[in-house]
């Protein structure tokens, strides 16, 4: 399988690593993964069988959010040489971690090919407020809104009854004795007696 140029994203793991110098003289660090795909099976992650690589820069602007993507990928170190030319075998001990893999498209030499935007960890694109509302906050505050809510109902509170879901009726038989279809215009009542 071939990930299609689209973009998309792709749960992942790392399974190699290691640096570079751009033409620019910028240093990078690349991260060969594997994607990942779920398994009805077993509930698991396992590999997909393609790998894409993401391709991090220490710029001035980018070490940050390069640093914090080696993180999501598990990396706590502070020593960048441990991560150098190390493959599969080594790189689940130091990278252990599941990532999210934002792609796109992106023209590179006249034609398109799918680049890593963002490292993020699973679940990160995933919409989140900065300060989340749970457990006991959650349950004084919604003590507090009990009330409103109620009145907001109108009359009584009463929580509306919930929508009905209408059964389906089998079509009526037109003139010639075969099926009307379900949403052709007009019904029984609109035809005129023999």
């Amino acid at each position: 399988m071939t990930l299609p140029i689209q973009k998309a994203t792709y749960r992942a793991r790392a399974i190699a690593c290691g640096f570079g110098v751009a033409g620019t003289g910028t240093h990078s660090v690349f991260v060969q993964c594997a994607i990942l795909e779920y398994s009805e099976m077993n509930g698991d992650w396992r590999a997909s069988g393609d790998e894409i690589t993401w391709i991090g820069h220490f710029t001035d602007a980018a070490t940050a959010r390069t640093v914090e993507s080696l993180g999501h990928f598990g990396w706590l170190g502070d020593d960048l040489s441990e991560l150098d030319d190390i493959g599969e075998d080594r790189i689940a001990s130091i990278m252990p971690g599941e990532v999210d893999l934002v792609c796109e498209p992106e023209e590179y030499e006249g034609s398109l090919q799918l680049k890593v935007r963002w490292v993020n960890k699973p679940g990160a694109g995933k919409f989140a407020f900065k300060t989340p509302l749970t457990g006991a906050a959650l349950k004084t505050f919604a003590a507090q809104m009990r009330g409103q809510i109620r009145g907001a109902r109108g009359p009584g509170g009463a929580r509306p009854a919930p929508p009905s879901t209408p059964q389906r009726q089998a079509a009526p038989a037109s003139r010639n004795g075969s099926a009307r279809h379900p949403n052709a215009p007009g019904g029984n009542d609109d035809m005129p007696p023999f």
